[in-house]
């Protein structure tokens, strides 16, 4: 299939702005949408759309105008995402509505509009971002967790459905060396009790060990070019490889053993 224009969720940064680059080079009309749009000149074939994606109304609202502007793309890539790292007793009521619309709701919105758009024409591919961390979840960070879960699970249910168009494809990313722990929601470190302390430590090693966005993103690139709905992983090589298949091997009371083990709970 011939992707002639893409619509990135995040793509102002990170990994996103990895993939607008990808495919810009590719030639496609790639159109990219978050909270803020770049400063700097974008090249010709990259068009910025400014939403705030945490919004269930405001997405909504874009996603319609970017149909009656731009029709249908090629390819839709729901990568937008942020942390939220709290206590859960501390957990802020309004970072729990932004993190399920942001992981979890608007991209099913994205999908359930330009699906059977899609299916109609009967070509078109959407990659749903999800993460490791539906395996592996990250301590303190509950919805985070939660979201990227139902995502997947969402994704493995479209691909029952739609048997053919479009191609649904759930990736599980893992680490990717990026802004994403600087930038996530966090209480002051001064409230932070011991325990998330360490535990934010091994999340920042991992972080500043993991592979580049770039190379994240040629990750996701080939798994799009096989075109085939199904179920991927990515992120350094244990990640992507050797950690999806421990799960099958180990009982889930040793994994929760091993998870307060790694970041000392």
């Amino acid at each position: 299939m011939k992707i002639r224009k893409v619509l990135i969720t995040g793509g102002s940064r990170g990994m996103g702005l990895s993939l607008v680059n990808l495919f810009e080079k590719q030639s496609a009309e790639v159109h990219t949408v978050s909270r803020t749009v770049p400063i700097k000149p974008l090249a010709g074939n990259v068009f910025p759309h400014e939403c705030d994606l945490s919004s269930q109304a405001a997405s909504e609202k874009f996603i319609n105008h970017f149909l009656d502007e731009h029709g249908v793309p090629d390819l839709l890539i729901n990568n937008a995402g942020s942390g939220a790292f709290f206590d859960w007793a501390n957990f802020p009521m309004e970072e729990i509505s932004k993190q399920i619309n942001l992981l979890f709701s608007v991209p099913v919105l994205f999908c359930r509009k330009l699906a059977p758009l899609m299916a109609e024409r009967q070509s078109g591919v959407i990659l749903n971002l999800t993460s490791l961390a539906t395996l592996y979840p990250l301590p303190y960070m509950p919805l985070y967790n939660a979201g990227k879960t139902a995502l997947s699970s969402f994704t493995q249910s479209m691909i029952l459905e739609y048997k053919a168009y479009p191609t649904f494809i759930d990736f599980r990313m893992g680490d990717v060396k990026t802004d994403f722990n600087k930038v996530s929601a966090k209480p002051i470190q001064e409230k932070w009790s011991d325990p998330m302390k360490r535990a934010w430590y091994q999340i920042e090693k991992q972080l500043n060990h993991a592979p580049s966005p770039e190379k994240a993103a040629n990750q996701i690139f080939d798994a799009i070019s096989k075109g085939d709905s199904g179920l991927y992983y990515g992120g350094g090589r244990f990640q992507s490889k050797i950690a999806p298949l421990l799960p099958r091997f180990i009982s889930s009371k040793f994994l929760n053993k091993a998870l307060r083990f790694i970041y000392r709970q």
